[in-house]
């Protein structure tokens, strides 16, 4: 663990001894039976064996009794780095490594290690861990109990695609930078094609999450094919070119990524003067755990004693000068992975492609954060008229907001948090939030206010969602109580726009990414800030189901639905 420390020191992510993996276990580096994944809003438990089960969905706090952040600080003087979100993605890995921990004196030397967990309702436990297999892991969420993310499918193989007829979209997931044995890569990217060429497509993704890398120029038959196809591409005036990243986007995968902002010739671009070229292509998701350039084109060696493996580069890649040089390539519109996303089966990236969000708003700052009431979102804005709950440490309990200057109406109030009414009347824009008691002012931030900002209210504090929906006959839906497929569903929410002249809110609603019919979505005037949204569940889903809704080109959080 010194060598890898001291190697480490020298901050280049592609020069390593790694420490997990079966070379790593062969060396006696035991691993904890669970899953780890870092999401937006800390490390969670996804997977885990039988006497684990208890933390499943739970977040991790604590190793040993130290501080989950100061284990990861630890921790990071073993991963090469160059950003924080490479220090997460190995961290996920690393956290599992009993050896490991003991290494660097977090835990002592002893058969079980303590795991401290904190559940999404506040529950805090301790488990006493052993190192064990992971071959019958329990997963939440479960893909076999409902609809399960296209990200987080096919995990096995290095590409895929699949084509939405329902959305027109065209979804290519490149995990690994490789061919693979029975379907190289050539052979994959005519039939991409072929399905291009026969198929409407009005929005073709290119999802590189957890792409570490591997040969950058794998992919080259897919992109010399587009490349001869731009013409045709751009003769449908409504296509967009999505790529999606985040911070397990490395090496190869990340040079990949780049490789999509290359500017379309001017030649070709003066074609089509009508078409914003600007738009033509965006980069979601987070930033990747790897630089815009640096050393790379590894050579692998073993050490001879204990068998532990590792790489070193030898040459320095220089990034694409279209891209600004720093230690990450950033998206073009930031949107990470909340924990409620994750186990309410949404993803929160194919959800703003579906809804065509074209940017995000800056997210609420200062000592008075304001967030969507329902969502508690904060890469949303705020509508006007809508539920907002804003956050703080208050030295009394608040009994007035002003937004823009404006009151808003107390619902109900802590010292932490104020439920309050937006002012229907509050202008659309950055606005001002004060936070008051007794004409004083106890906190202040920055807000933005948009026409719309949907969020779907939640039943209660469970990782799944459950979300405030009624079945056709009334009744609230549940895993015992599953609304059947083809039945309407009452959905309540917040933060509708600008209504119709038939007093409708315009809205969109997808089960996954299953377009669905919309029966009404109407402003409930004798509850103010409340919505309602009638739709009908599609055929042919069964299990537990996220739905979003769509308002003006933004996505709302995602509950969970129970389909029979």
């Amino acid at each position: 663990m010194q060598l890898t420390a001291l190697i480490a020191m020298a901050g280049d992510p592609h020069t390593a001894i790694y420490l997990n993996g079966s070379a790593a276990a062969a060396a006696g580096f035991q691993q904890f039976p669970l899953v780890l994944r870092w999401l937006d809003d800390g490390v969670f438990v996804t997977g885990a064996a039988a006497p684990y089960t208890r933390a499943l969905g739970a977040q991790l706090v604590a190793v040993g009794g130290m501080p989950i952040d100061q284990v990861v600080g630890q921790l990071a003087t073993l991963i090469p780095h160059v950003n924080d979100q490479w220090v997460q993605y190995m961290a996920q890995h690393y956290l599992l490594g009993q050896q490991i921990l003991q290494g660097l004196h977090v835990v002592p030397v002893a058969a079980t290690t303590p795991l401290t967990f904190r559940t999404l309702a506040g529950e805090v436990f301790t488990l006493d861990v052993s190192p064990g297999s992971n071959s019958s892991l329990s997963s939440l969420p479960d893909p076999a109990a409902g609809i399960y993310p296209d990200y987080l499918q096919n995990t096995s193989q290095n590409y895929w695609y699949t084509y939405s007829a329902a959305n027109r979209l065209l979804y290519f997931k490149y995990n690994s930078c490789g061919d693979m044995p029975g379907n190289p890569f050539a052979n994959f990217a005519n039939q991409v094609l072929a399905i291009l060429d026969a198929n409407p497509v009005d929005t073709f993704v290119f999802d590189l999450r957890g792409n570490t890398g591997g040969n950058s120029a794998i992919w080259n038959p897919l992109i010399n094919g587009l490349t001869a196809r731009i013409p045709t591409l751009l003769s449908n005036p409504g296509l967009r070119v999505y790529g999606v990243i985040d911070k397990g986007t490395f090496s190869s995968g990340s040079l990949d990524a780049m490789l999509l902002k290359q500017p379309i010739p001017s030649s070709v671009a003066a074609a089509f003067p009508g078409i914003d070229l600007s738009k033509l292509v965006q980069v979601l998701g987070e930033p990747t755990g790897g630089a815009t350039q640096g050393y790379g084109n590894v050579t692998g060696f073993t050490l001879p004693s204990s068998g532990l493996v590792g790489q070193y580069s030898t040459e320095f890649i220089t990034g694409p000068s279209y891209v600004p040089t720093g230690p990450a390539f950033q998206p073009d519109i930031a949107i990470g992975l909340r924990s409620t996303d994750f186990f309410a089966r949404h993803d929160p990236v194919m959800a703003a492609i579906l809804a065509r969000t074209d940017a995000a708003p800056p997210p609420p700052s200062g000592s008075a954060i304001a967030v969507n009431g329902a969502s508690f979102r904060a890469d949303e804005g705020l509508a006007p008229g809508s539920f907002a709950s804003v956050f703080g440490s208050y030295s009394q309990v608040p009994d007035q907001v002003l937004v823009a200057g404006i009151p808003g109406q107390i619902v109900a109030a802590t010292a932490s948090q104020v439920n309050f009414l937006v002012p229907a009347r509050a202008p659309l824009g950055p606005a001002a939030v004060s936070v008051r008691a007794n004409g004083s002012e106890l906190a202040s931030g920055q807000a933005t206010l948009t026409s719309s900002g949907p969020g779907i209210f939640v039943l209660r504090p469970d990782p799944s969602q459950p979300g405030a929906v009624e079945n056709q006959d009334a009744s609230v839906n549940t895993s015992s109580s599953p609304a059947a497929a083809g039945s309407i569903v009452q959905v309540y929410a917040t933060g509708n726009g600008p209504v119709d002249a038939s007093g409708n809110a315009p809205v969109s609603v997808f089960f996954g990414d299953l377009p669905a019919g919309v029966l009404a979505s109407v402003p409930l005037t004798q509850y103010p800030g409340l919505w309602q949204i009638n739709v009908r569940v599609p055929a042919g889903i069964t299990g537990e189901v996220p739905l979003f809704v769509v308002a003006q080109n933004l996505a709302s959080n995602a509950v969970t639905l129970s389909v029979r």
